[in-house]
């Protein structure tokens, strides 16, 4: 999976990303595309207080 990764310094795309097998009530999603929106430059930005490292971008749009 390939993802922008925020260190908590610097955000960097990262083209081999572990995902974890999903769990019972869960499903894996093949994301056609993401955005990244006002909150996660608040995370950036340390407006937001989040743990790190955080994969940022939170409304995407994909195939079940």
């Amino acid at each position: 999976m390939r993802g922008v990764v925020f260190d908590g310094k610097r955000a960097e795309v990262v083209d081999d990303l572990d995902v974890r097998d999903p769990g019972p009530g869960e499903v894996r999603v093949a994301v056609s595309a993401a955005g990244l929106c006002h909150s996660d430059l608040s995370v950036v930005d340390g407006t937001i207080p989040f743990p790190v490292p955080v994969v940022l971008g939170h409304e995407g749009a994909g195939v079940v």
